[in-house]
């Protein structure tokens, strides 16, 4: 018997494609690992610019916290020493700088806020110097330095309240605006200069308690949940109150006789 073939009949010599399928494969394994590729690139682009920028701004909030290191390191020596002048230089990388708010102290006899009005034996305040870059916020209130991200913060520096000997004491530093900027934005270095006020002068002032009395220290501020966790762990005071809406902390002094203010009074400026 002769095998028989199947023949395909050709128009004029050529051979018709259109049942030959191994082209086409080859076209789209091709361009789906084409597109694989590209995916990938895309992904691990994307996820590594993200991830470059997130460093960048994790860099430049660090920087600026360095740099508020030097200034709580100088106002300290404000406090500790006298010193008539002190200056420290900002990065701004893109923030903005300013001399904002009010940081408030009361001293009072008592802790509710209906009548802390008519208990205030006296009351300080001092303004703020902050930094802020997108909802990051660096800021020397009053002694203490803070961080701030989204709607939490986070104390970096302690003010210095000492218990000890029979009395409380809680230096604050009561900064002033003077000229110059109230607030600076963008880039460049800006410089904070720190000098004695000739309009207002630094005391200490006593206060006693009455015999069986209770004082009590309020801190309005931006920043209470900070103040607030301070208070909990800190010498000298107790049973603080948690934070609320209000912007306020409150600590119970845990004085024995006598509790002495002292206020450090500066003129703060700022200069690019």
């Amino acid at each position: 018997m002769s095998r028989r073939r199947d023949r395909t009949v050709s128009v004029g010599g050529i051979s018709p494609l259109a049942d030959d399928d191994r082209g086409v494969s080859d076209v789209v394994g091709y361009i789906l690992v084409f597109s694989l590729i590209t995916i990938s690139i895309g992904t691990v682009f994307a996820v590594g610019i993200t991830g470059v920028e997130d460093r960048q701004e994790a860099e430049r909030v660090a920087n600026v916290e360095r740099a508020f290191d030097v200034l709580d390191d100088n106002l300290r020596d404000v406090q500790r020493y006298g010193d008539p002048n002190r200056a420290t230089e900002i990065r701004l990388a893109g923030g903005s700088l300013s001399i904002e708010g009010k940081t408030r102290f009361a001293l009072a006899n008592t802790s509710n806020s209906s009548d802390v009005a008519n208990g205030t034996l006296a009351e300080w305040t001092s303004r703020s110097v902050a930094y802020r870059e997108g909802e990051t916020t660096v800021a020397y209130e009053a002694g203490a330095l803070v961080r701030g991200d989204g709607g939490g913060s986070v104390m970096l520096s302690e003010p210095r309240f000492v218990a000890a000997g029979g009395r409380t004491t809680l230096p604050i530093v009561a900064l002033v605006r003077g000229d110059g900027d109230e607030r600076v934005a963008g880039d460049g270095t800006v410089q904070i200069t720190v000098v004695e006020s000739p309009n207002v002068d630094s005391e200490t002032t006593r206060f006693g308690a009455a015999s069986g009395e209770t004082l009590y220290l309020w801190v309005e501020t931006d920043h209470p949940d900070a103040w607030a966790r301070y208070f909990d762990r800190a010498d000298g005071v107790s049973d603080a109150t948690p934070a609320g809406a209000d912007g306020v902390a409150v600590a119970e002094l845990a004085h024995d006789e006598t509790v002495y203010v002292r206020e450090v009074a500066r003129l703060v400026r700022l200069h690019r």
